[in-house]
């Protein structure tokens, strides 16, 4: 009797290793089709990668998508998680579900017989190749994988120096501009400025200032360019009749650095607008370099005050006014 116990339990337990063995090596009835992708991306830039799945199966199934390395932070880390943006059957589109966004490191979604599309959200914070793989699981039972590659794009970051001359009595009042711009689509943050006046005499540095700027160019702008100074006033008015509100924003572009050479007393202007204001006296000459860091890249340009070539003569002085 006993026996017959055992064998029957070895029987029971052969039969249901076959059983489980069979469920997990039959093919799965779902597959990755596709995976459309942007061949290129920018930095900062929020994409979508668009996955078609294809349920062969005559019912509607779950099943439980893993992408990984769809986030990368400033540090090159890949972030855990992912988004769901929507998902649906290509039959009827207008049944497409939006999902909030809670990252999770796998999701579970509900498949219609036939094809069916997934869009999940991708962003980059570092340039070049990234791979992202798309798992797809039944029931706890690997279905479906792929791996593509995509490209992340690096904006370039450029620096340009403007420079205007007047006099306030008998003082010669140099005024250099400064603009950082952003060659290419893409999102720049923290790129560190340092503007810094030189004495040529001495070759000692007079005054010096650090200051942080983040860049973002459109997508449907080839660069985009910043004022290094910039001062915003907003004024309120209303319109007696009506009563409306008028909301007028002046934006003033002012100096990175003013330099006045004084024929004989310096003048008691603060200069307040700009960052480096120095104050020297006719025959004294100086360096003004400006430079800008961001992240493996470094330029600089540089501007002798007073110049021996002609001044440019900005249309504007002392602050370029813009009304919006």
């Amino acid at each position: 009797m006993r026996n017959k116990m055992i064998t029957g339990a070895i029987i029971a337990a052969v039969l249901l290793s076959g059983m489980v063995l069979f469920w997990y090596f039959t093919p799965s009835e779902i597959s990755i089709v596709n995976i459309d992708a942007p061949k290129e991306i920018a930095i900062g830039q929020l994409d979508e990668l668009r996955i078609n799945l294809q349920n062969n199966a005559s019912e509607d199934v779950n099943v439980t998508i893993n992408v990984k390395n769809a986030f990368v932070d400033e540090k090159g880390e890949s972030l855990k998680g992912f988004t769901i943006l929507a998902y649906g059957n290509l039959s009827n589109m207008s049944n497409y579900k939006s999902l909030n966004a809670v990252d999770r490191p796998q999701k579970e979604v509900l498949l219609k017989p036939g094809s069916n599309i997934i869009l999940v959200s991708i962003g980059y914070q570092v340039p070049g190749a990234q791979k992202v793989e798309v798992e797809v699981y039944q029931q706890g039972k690997f279905a479906d994988s792929r791996i593509i590659e995509l490209n992340v794009l690096k904006p370039t970051i450029e620096i340009f120096l403007e420079k205007y001359k007047s006099t306030n009595g008998t003082n010669e009042i140099h005024s250099v501009y400064g603009y950082l711009r952003l060659r290419g689509k893409g999102y720049a943050p923290g790129v560190a400025v340092n503007i810094s006046v030189i004495d040529e005499e001495t070759n000692k540095t007079v005054k010096t200032v650090t200051r942080g700027y983040s860049l973002h160019s459109e997508e449907d702008i080839p660069y985009s360019s910043q004022p290094l100074v910039i001062w915003q006033n907003r004024i309120f008015t209303y319109d007696p009749v009506t009563g409306a509100k008028i909301d007028t924003q002046t934006d003033t572009y002012s100096p990175i650095v003013v330099i006045e050479l004084a024929k004989d007393e310096s003048s008691t202007e603060k200069y307040a607008r700009s960052p480096v204001v120095v104050k020297g006296k006719m025959g004294d000459r100086y360096k003004v370099v400006v430079t800008a860091t961001w992240v493996d890249q470094f330029v600089s340009s540089e501007m002798k005050i007073p110049s021996s070539l002609a001044t440019y003569k900005l249309p504007y002085p002392y602050g370029r006014k813009v009304q919006k």
